[in-house]
Parts: structure tokens; C-alpha cells; sequence
């Protein structure tokens, strides 16, 4: 080998040493190893609403595609109200130690717009919760030893899942039945109106109990007079 390639190698692979050290040394400091605890707490005094119950809750982390090798580690929390996401971001390696941690959040409604399954990230080698809806798709990391919490998470989410489409199924045929006797109703409505003369009735008594007139009851049922016998049918009012 010529002195001056191996010369090249070498300078090669001392930028390539040197780069691999700043990155552990950057990674280190910007990502703190009790970011579970910071997130928990911050969940407790700042992101559950009054009464909101937790079921699940799993350590996730996620690599934004600007910057892979800094994580945003944090919680997926399943609740009774919604499914959460809240990641603790790497602090700045300019950023003062003393500076407060900043968050990411994101909450899912329980519906049929949103569904949960299993996947990978970090090229394939680590499994993840894909949480998909009609904008966008959000992959978490799930640390291997965490997988069992998130796997519950997924079913749990897939039972509330069908459960929504079940639930929204049976509106929609309730909607659709209402619609339908409202329609019913609507026609029958508009329908013309028939009345059985019955003994003692008369022509001004009949139209009074119908809210109309002796001469509209006439010309309706093309009478003569007044004259109306038991068992005759009249009109007492045209369809609308």
C-alpha cells in the first residue's frame, strides 16, 4: 500500500473514532437516565385531568428523523378517557443543567379513528407501538423488557377499538331508524284525513272536532247540504 493511501486510511479512521466519541458523549449528556420518574411526575402534576384513571402505562421512546440518535424518552399511557403520549425532550448540549425539562404531548381520543398495533423502529431492531389515524402515523420504541405493559396496551386498545365500531354501528341504525319513522310520520302526516260519520254526528259537529268549516267538509266530499248519514266516510281533510 502506498504511504500516502494508508496515510488517508488512517486520518480516516481517527475522524471516524473521534466522531463515534462525540456522539457517546453527546448522547450521554442529553439524555437523562431518569427520564421515567421526570415523566411520571410531570403526568401526575400536569397532564391527568380530575378524575382521570390510568390502566396502563409503558416506558416508550421515540427518534425524530432530524436527529435519530437523540431520543425522546417517556410514557404511553392508556387511561379511561383517552391514550397519551409524553415524552421527556434530550436537553440542548448548549442548554444549562439547571434549565426545567420541556415535553412532548400527545393525546389520542378512544374511537374509531384511531387504531393501535404492534411494529418495529430503529431499523427494525426495536419493537414499537404504531398508533395510526387519518393524518399521520406515530411510531414508539418500546425497551425490550417493557414489550409485556405495551402488548396490553395494543389488545386493550383493540378491544376499545372494536368496541367503537360496535357502538357506532348500533347508532348508526338507530339514527337510520329514527330517520325512517320520522319520514313515516312525515307522509302520514301529509296523507288526506278520513272520518266514519257514527249516530249524533253532524256536519258543523264534525267539522268543529277537525278544525275546519261545514262548506270546506261540503265542497271536500261534494255534498248537496247538510245532510250525512251513519257509516258515510268524509274527508274532513286533503292531503297536503
Amino acid at each position: 500500500m502506498q504511504p500516502a493511501a494508508m496515510y488517508t486510511l488512517v486520518f480516516v479512521a481517527l475522524v471516524a473514532v473521534a466522531i463515534v466519541v462525540q456522539l457517546i458523549v453527546h448522547m450521554a449528556r442529553t439524555d437523562p437516565r431518569d427520564s421515567r420518574a421526570i415523566a411520571e411526575r410531570e403526568l401526575r402534576l400536569n397532564t391527568l385531568q380530575p378524575g382521570e384513571r390510568v390502566f396502563r402505562m409503558v416506558s416508550v421512546f421515540k427518534r425524530p428523523a432530524i436527529d435519530y440518535f437523540r431520543a425522546t424518552r417517556g410514557l404511553l399511557v392508556l387511561t379511561d378517557k383517552r391514550l397519551l403520549y409524553l415524552g421527556l425532550e434530550p436537553r440542548d448540549l448548549l442548554a444549562a443543567p439547571d434549565l426545567p425539562p420541556t415535553f412532548e404531548e400527545r393525546d389520542f381520543p378512544l374511537d374509531t379513528l384511531v387504531h393501535v398495533s404492534s411494529g418495529r423502529t430503529f431499523f427494525g431492531i426495536a419493537k414499537a407501538v404504531v398508533i395510526t389515524t387519518p393524518n399521520e402515523q406515530l411510531k414508539l420504541g418500546v425497551p425490550s423488557a417493557a414489550w409485556p405493559q405495551a402488548d396490553l396496551i395494543v389488545v386493550g386498545m383493540a378491544v376499545r377499538h372494536d368496541r367503537a365500531v360496535q357502538q357506532r354501528a348500533q347508532q348508526r341504525a338507530l339514527l337510520a331508524k329514527a330517520e325512517t319513522q320520522r319520514r313515516e310520520a312525515e307522509a302520514a302526516r301529509r296523507k288526506a284525513k278520513f272520518y266514519t260519520v257514527r249516530r249524533g254526528d253532524a256536519l258543523g259537529s264534525i267539522a268543529t272536532i277537525w278544525n275546519t268549516t261545514p262548506d270546506k267538509l261540503q265542497e271536500w266530499n261534494h255534498l248537496s247540504g247538510n245532510k250525512i248519514r251513519v257509516g258515510q266516510t268524509l274527508m274532513v281533510r286533503p292531503a297536503l
